[in-house]
């Protein structure tokens, strides 16, 4: 039977056997269907209620291929995937359960266009079409993640076990979200609300072989007369991990790796998320509180030059020794979506507070032991205050507009016997309107304009200056006073044509702007997380990107492909370079300066999966990035390689009367060399990867319960990712590893 629920209300009903479908007591308005069935392509539906009875008639195609086609949070009009001029990937619970690798970034990085950014195996945060950082926007019910997003060894503050369904809009989405959403947005959405008196839990418990991290999840979730309500509480904790090398070579020395592990690479979290509200039929209001607590070690040659006496075994690979980094973030989330004359006015409002502490010894960096912040090397403490708002109107059939605002007040304090950040204030505000007109059910133009505001308000700091360990009294100026201030316009059009049952093409246009950070204009200090020493630039100015990418979709019964090749032009691109020069600071390296040249990015991704056959599918994605520096002629540095992953998969429903929905797969990824790096940049070359697994559902009793067991990097491959930060050292990626879960879903009441 069809399953039919109403996007804004939370509500769900069955189909009967005729396919007929009855909702009760909706008021007036503008509301959006879901409708999904085995065997069938989902479907979604705009429909606007009048007073009395209303009818609808939705026709389902049949599909061997599963295809998520639910609507889209990540686009205001909350449309299905053909009605988009952007290309937006949905991945859902049970995908995100099974690539479940310790991070939520680990769980994207699978979709083409997509990678990581990775500092050892517990921190990594994603890489859209060879671009991060502070070009890409995470929204968490709403809100956009604020958390030092600007280092590459700070992952991103999310619990992997809280997250029940993703989407990546790949592309430009600065009209929407603001500037930071310039190579994309991931858009992370809460669960649907249970009906009325459901009350369901789960546990979920992860073992990986190749850190011995063990990971437990209990959630739990329900509504109870119209006030819903969750929580969940997540622990994980893992030891050094192993790489399949017992040295690497460092700055012409030979190091030891004492029993492959990498020393001092263990961590423990804790985190914890509970929410609440009320859900009428009128909308819904909730209020959702969630803390991230993180320790992790740094790798014991990243602070310093590496040496054999640092490297050697402590005696516990569980310890979490100096160095190490502490990470917090809390936020207060407050979601809500309301039904005011026939259209949706949605209110988000948050607040974050993230502290990042990164402790190392005071005499490694010539400071002495008598110093106030004792091994307090770097905090970061980063306050954050978020509103924004948006109302939806329905235009009839001819399509939907939308105008809101996003404004964002942030403060940054810094202390500890390190510099890298000064203290700054910053507020970023902006209106925009966005349009969509259908010509026909089959063609769907768009566009829209968007008009932005900011100021930083970056103060001076004087470092204290050290002589064989004893202050002198003197003070070194890391970066003078910075007032900054910036106002530009953002536009953009797109279109959907299903110009036959089977082909979809979309196209997108669009010129954007990003403000340079405080990071970007006034850092001045080593970052060891990085092993290197930053330097910002008080003279950036703005980045204008003129942005255009093309989407032809096939889809049938058995097949489906996907190519979306873009291109952009960058004005005054900022990035991060290695310098010719060394730092004079000590434990620290080369210097890698923020610069701003004019560059060009263009490249592509292929997606397709075959069904020959009831149960099997062969899929295969592809994903290549170009770029270029127009004033250098170089390489823009940290730029993923070409890479391919192929993979099958076989699922059998019903196994036995104990077991059913057994699936396996087995999968193999190819990047290739990169050898088109920046001037002083290290080249990397390509490795391939076999991965291979299988899961299902065991009944016991009246249980269910849900397992995988899966292995990554079964070869044992010695291999290096361009874009880990332990690349710089030489070190390489993480080897075998067995992965095994268990979920056990409980349904402590139903509904009635």
């Amino acid at each position: 039977m069809a399953t039919i629920s109403i996007h804004e209300l939370g509500k769900g009903t069955l189909a009967d056997l005729d396919g007929n479908f009855t909702f009760k007591n909706l008021r007036p308005g503008s509301y959006h269907l879901h409708i999904t069935h085995v065997g069938y392509k989902s479907e979604n539906k705009n429909i606007f209620i009048q007073e009395g009875d209303s009818e609808v008639k939705i026709t389902l195609k049949e599909s061997a291929i599963q295809l998520e086609s639910l609507t889209i949070e990540a686009n205001p009009f909350k449309n299905g995937p053909l009605e988009q001029s952007q290309t937006i990937l949905v991945l859902d619970r049970d995908y995100l359960e099974r690539n479940n690798g310790g991070t939520f970034a680990n769980a994207l990085e699978k979709l083409p266009g997509i990678s990581t950014i990775n500092t050892g195996v517990g921190i990594a945060k994603p890489v859209i079409r060879g671009m991060s950082f502070n070009r890409i926007m995470i929204n968490d019910r709403g809100i956009k993640q604020e958390g030092q997003q600007w280092g590459a060894d700070h992952g991103l503050e999310i619990d992997p076990f809280d997250v029940d369904r993703v989407e990546v809009v790949k592309g430009p989405s600065s009209l929407l979200y603001g500037s930071d959403g310039m190579a994309g947005v991931i858009n992370i959405s809460p669960p649907a609300f249970k009906q009325n008196d459901e009350i369901e839990a789960s546990f979920t418990s992860m073992y990986r072989s190749n850190n011995d991290m063990f990971s437990n999840s209990i959630a739990i979730e329900g509504n109870e007369g119209d006030i819903i309500f969750g929580g969940r509480f997540t622990m994980q904790d893992f030891a050094d991990y192993r790489v399949p090398a017992n040295q690497f070579n460092y700055a012409g020395f030979i190091l030891p790796i004492n029993n492959n592990r990498l020393k001092n690479t263990a961590g423990r979290e804790r985190h914890f998320s509970t929410m609440a509200g009320v859900k009428k039929d009128w909308g819904y209001s909730t209020l959702t509180v969630s803390k991230f607590d993180q320790e992790a070690g740094i790798f014991a040659g990243a602070v310093g030059v590496p040496n054999s006496y640092n490297l050697r075994h402590d005696g516990d690979f569980r310890n979490i020794d100096i160095p190490k980094q502490s990470n917090q973030h809390l936020k207060v989330l407050w979601n809500n979506s309301i039904l005011i004359n026939g259209n949706w006015v949605e209110l988000d409002f948050g607040y974050q507070k993230n502290e990042r502490r990164e402790f190392s010894r005071p005499h490694t960096q010539e400071v002495g032991p008598d110093n106030p912040f004792g091994n307090l090397a770097l905090a970061l403490t980063l306050d954050v205050f978020t509103a924004n708002a948006r109302i939806n109107k329905t235009h009839g059939q001819k399509g939907q507009s939308i105008i809101g605002f996003n404004s964002q007040f942030s403060s940054n304090e810094q202390s500890g016997f390190e510099f890298l950040l000064p203290n700054f204030q910053s507020f970023q505000g902006g209106l925009f309107y966005f349009r969509e007109y259908k010509f026909s059910p089959n063609l769907i133009l768009n566009g829209g304009l968007r008009l932005d505001g900011a100021y930083h308000d970056i103060q001076e700091h004087l470092q204290p200056i050290f002589e064989r360990l004893r202050p002198t009294g003197e003070t070194d100026q890391r970066n003078p006073d910075i007032q900054k201030e910036f106002f530009n316009g953002s536009a953009s059009t797109g279109l959907s044509w299903v110009f036959s049952d089977n082909f979809n093409l979309k196209f997108n246009l669009g010129s954007a702007y990003r403000i340079p950070t405080p990071i970007e204009l006034s850092s001045n200090g080593v970052h060891h997380g990085n092993f290197r020493h930053e330097v910002g630039n008080a003279n950036l100015e703005r980045e204008r990107s003129y942005q255009s990418d093309i989407n032809l979709a096939y889809s049938s019964k058995r097949f489906l492909i996907s190519l979306s090749p873009f291109f952009g032009y960058y004005d005054g691109y900022i990035y991060l370079s290695p310098a010719a020069r060394f730092s004079p600071l000590p434990g620290s390296s080369i210097i890698w300066e923020y610069r701003q040249n004019n560059a060009i990015f263009t490249g592509g991704e292929l997606m397709s999966t075959f069904s020959p056959f009831k149960g099997f599918s062969i899929n295969f994605g592809a994903e290549y990035v170009y770029n270029k520096n127009l004033d250098t002629g170089l390489p823009l540095p940290l730029t993923p390689p070409f890479s391919a992953l192929t993979g099958i998969e076989y699922k059998l429903p019903e196994v036995a009367r104990l077991l059913d929905n057994l699936y396996f797969f087995a999968e193999v990824r190819h990047a290739e060399d990169q050898n088109r790096v920046d001037r002083n940049e290290r080249s990397t070359p390509g490795y391939t990867l076999l991965e291979a697994g299988l899961g299902g559902d065991i009944k016991i009793a009246k249980q269910e319960v849900k397992f995988q067991l899966s292995g990554q990097n079964l070869t044992n491959e010695v291999y290096f990712n361009h874009l880990s930060r332990y690349r710089l050292l030489n070190l390489p990626e993480q080897g075998r590893n067995i992965s095994f879960s268990l979920k056990v879903p409980i349904a402590v009441r139903n509904k009635n």
